[in-house]
């Protein structure tokens, strides 16, 4: 069984349980790691509040430098990397390529922009007077990241953190906790302060210990809205800050003057990558009546000519899905719509951990697929009368992470980006879609707290503090 890395050190877990992770391609167990106990977590958060005023006596660029010593592991081990995320999530290998390039070119973005997180001098209104902002950390700060993007998502929250001088304690999904000990290498072989990250491997109590530990003052939590409503809970009674990324609903608009191949292809692309597991997945796609029946019949075809199958072989589209319950809530959702009336136009099928992606029609709000997060392979299709009714079936969500329009008019996209409530939209592209430089995040119960991104990532992981000098007539 492997450690956890806590105070600088791998030490062993308090007890002998573990975890073992299975690998969805395979279904072999590939590895074991502890399920930390309370015990575990609070010498981990003793070790990051030791660290805090270290951290902080850093400079910025000094922090900067350490984020690229981090860059400098991940390129060397890109490979091994890579095949780790493939063998634990599932995803195919080029997708998991991407996802760590990502990582790589990303975290020299926070590096930059940690050395150029300015406060501001303020005009006073009094004379002998000098104010100004400066931006400070909050102190100790829980990661805690899900299965779908195990480098990618913990990394710009931890290294937001770290260049900001908030010291870190991990917990990644324990379905694929082993990519997180590629994370603690590299800092281990950083300059980085003894005890400003630490790992700590478990379940959700796990998570919940680290959540609930007073001295950690700022939760950066990606994952679903029902357990980040737990977190924001907790945390509230002690009034502890919250970065919260969590589920979404996220439609693509599809309007009667449209490009129907780009549409099609973009849509496709956004139900399927990562299996569909990802929580800016298309998982709305509200078309008008015009142009209805030629985009079903693309989308339908595309999604035919994707390859499923072993996601270590070149061409491979879509892999296995993560476990058995991620896909029977996907089985579910579809099995329900085709009970209320939608058309299974094509896939559905399962084969193990595989889904087959799946494309549905006549959809209704009435249904679950239309109203609650599927993260599946699955294209559910609404069909609105007009460019308003795609407006108002869009916003009538409680969630609102991203959303995309495609149409050839400027005004419509000009008026959509406006009025669709979502923390992104996106306009003739799809709306699985992330940069580097955007911010990202929700609104409504897909988010709160701020954004993840570059230096709105740093911001958020920042408090301000006000400052006045009287340099005259004491």
């Amino acid at each position: 069984m492997r450690q956890l890395y806590i105070g600088g050190e791998w030490v062993d877990a308090e007890s002998n349980e573990g975890i073992d992770v299975d690998s969805p391609v395979t279904g072999e167990v590939i590895d074991t790691v502890p399920d930390a106990s309370p015990h575990d977590v609070r010498r981990a958060v003793e070790a990051a509040r030791r660290a805090q005023r270290e951290l902080e006596e850093m400079t910025a660029f000094e922090r900067a430098a350490v984020l690229d010593e981090v860059t400098d592991y991940f390129e060397e081990h890109e490979d091994e990397i890579a095949e780790l995320i493939t063998r634990e999530e599932g995803k195919p290998l080029h997708e998991s390529y991407e996802e760590t390039e990502y990582v790589i070119e990303s975290s020299d973005d926070y590096a930059h922009d940690a050395i150029r997180l300015f406060g501001d001098v303020v005009p006073s209104e009094f004379r002998g007077r000098f104010a100004y902002t400066q931006r400070e950390p909050y102190g100790p700060c829980a990661v805690i990241s899900p299965w779908n993007f195990p480098l990618e998502v913990p990394g710009g929250s931890i290294y937001s953190a770290i260049a900001t001088a908030n010291p870190v304690v991990f917990k990644p999904a324990e379905e694929t906790p082993l990519t997180a000990y590629h994370i603690a290498k590299a800092f281990e072989r950083s300059s980085l302060p003894d005890g400003a990250f630490n790992l700590v491997t478990g379940a959700g109590e796990t998570g919940a210990e680290l959540v609930g530990h007073e001295d950690v003052r700022l939760i950066a939590f990606t994952g679903s809205t029902a357990v980040g409503q737990q977190i924001a809970k907790t945390a509230a009674e002690r009034n502890a800050q919250c970065l919260l990324e969590m589920g979404g609903k996220d439609p693509i608009l599809v309007l009667d003057d449209a490009d129907v191949d780009h549409a099609a292809e973009s849509i496709v692309m956004g139900s399927n990558w990562n299996a569909g597991q990802v929580c800016c997945g298309t998982e709305r796609v509200i078309t008008t009546e015009g142009i209805h029946d030629e985009l079903v019949d693309a989308v339908v075809e595309k999604t035919e000519a994707l390859t499923l199958g072993d996601p270590f072989e070149e061409g491979t589209d879509v892999g296995p899905m993560v476990s058995e319950r991620i896909q029977r809530k996907v089985k579910d959702h579809v099995d329900g719509a085709v009970e209320q009336g939608a058309r299974l136009l094509t896939g559905g099928d399962t084969d193990g951990l595989f889904y087959d992606p799946a494309v549905l029609d006549d959809v209704t709000e009435q249904m679950d697929i239309a109203t609650e997060e599927t993260f599946g392979p699955v294209t559910p299709v609404v069909r609105v009368d007009d460019y308003e009714a795609a407006i108002e079936v869009a916003n009538r969500s409680r969630y609102g992470l991203q959303a995309a329009i495609f149409t050839d008019s400027l005004e419509r996209a000009h008026d959509a980006a406006n009025r669709l409530k979502a923390g992104g939209v996106f306009v003739n592209e799809t709306n699985n879609y992330w940069e580097r430089l955007l911010p990202f995040g929700g609104y409504g119960e897909s988010g709160s707290g701020g954004r993840y991104g570059s230096k709105w990532h740093l911001e958020a992981m920042t408090q301000t503090k006000a400052v006045m000098m009287n340099y005259k007539n004491y």
